[in-house]
């Protein structure tokens, strides 16, 4: 989905370095398709627990396993047991009447959405479902907000809230150009069509655009380099009042995503940063397991270690792959910790 963009402007002290990473890099929507999830407009209607399902035996073709941004953390997320009531499509109603009468406990506030009035959708329909295909395929996630970088690979089984940030690659040329022609309608800095599709076709080519490709691609964006770059330009979430999140918090939204700056690196390079996020993928849900106890504070506290050091490894590489010199690095990773 195309949008207005309107970065920051990247400060003095940071902007040659910013040119050094962006200089011989493509941005990330050269590739991939960037968008939020559904938009249910009334969260907690549509949107039900296993034990809400089996009480009021929502017939299960009508549910999708759905994922939160709360449930998305660097390379790995964790199933809360929410499902999504996927209302879409003329034949749901005949075809789920257990869901409908679900729904309709609650049909006056479905019918105040602006959705109903404005689009003229049902009173019983989501806001905006998006398609199954948006979901049922390889993809990353992101949390809508979050201090830092939190990607995550996931397999194509979850559907996921507009509360996440979605990544996938491009399905053919047809579909980027017509995200290109929508960005040129709005953004005044207008994308080349050609340079776009030529670089998307030297890149499918290379990459293949395969499962190892998104990892890849999950490296790159989980590390350094990326949230250096993010920072610099994207919108932090200002919260008022005395209960204010500790930490600074960045929203990870399109079109802001969609230029992050992306190198394809050597291919030896790329085979180990593969290799690299793999074995975090691993470790990384370990945590899944972990419960909040004292019992489980030294596990837990020695499984967020050994990711940080196997992260620390990654950017190395990644470094390398964006040829970064020392000086580069030590800006780098002051800034990152600064903003965090």
């Amino acid at each position: 989905m195309a949008m207005l963009f309107r970065p920051k402007p990247i400060p003095a002290k940071y902007r040659e370095l910013y040119e050094k990473i962006v200089t011989g890099s493509i941005r990330l929507d050269n590739i991939s398709n960037i968008y939020r999830g559904i938009w249910t407009g009334v969260l907690h209607i549509f949107v039900v627990t296993s034990e809400q399902a089996n009480e009021y035996n929502i017939e299960r073709e009508a549910l999708k396993p759905l994922l939160r941004g709360k449930d998305i953390f660097p390379y790995r997320y964790k199933w809360s047991e929410r499902w999504i009531i996927y209302s879409s499509g003329d034949d749901f109603r005949e075809k789920f009447p257990n869901a409908m009468q679900y729904l309709s406990k609650f049909k006056t506030i479905l019918e105040r959405r602006g959705a109903v009035w404005v689009y003229k959708r049902k009173w019983w329909e989501l806001e905006d479902p998006l398609s199954p295909e948006f979901f049922e395929v390889e993809k990353l996630l992101s949390p809508y907000i979050s201090r830092f970088n939190s990607f995550a690979y996931e397999e194509g089984r979850y559907y996921a809230l507009d509360s996440t940030c979605i990544i996938r690659f491009w399905r053919d040329a047809d579909e980027l150009t017509t995200y290109i022609t929508k960005w040129n309608e709005i953004n005044k800095d207008a994308l080349s069509v050609e340079t776009y599709i030529r670089n998307y076709e030297d890149i499918r080519s290379e990459l293949k655009f395969d499962t190892e490709a998104l990892i890849y691609l999950l490296g790159l964006l989980n590390s350094d380099v990326s949230e250096f770059i993010y920072k610099l330009y994207a919108p932090r979430l200002t919260k008022r009042g005395s209960r204010r999140p500790k930490g600074r918090y960045y929203l990870y939204i399109p079109p802001h995503i969609n230029v992050l700056p992306v190198r394809i690196g050597e291919k030896e390079l790329r085979m180990e940063v593969i290799k690299r996020v793999k074995e975090l993928m691993r470790e990384a849900m370990k945590l899944n397991n972990i419960e909040d106890s004292d019992e489980y504070s030294e596990i837990k506290k020695s499984i967020e270690e050994s990711l940080a050091l196997k992260q620390a490894e990654l950017n190395e590489i990644i470094y390398e792959i964006y040829t970064l010199n020392e000086a580069d690095k030590s800006l780098i990773q002051s800034y990152v910790i600064k903003k965090r």
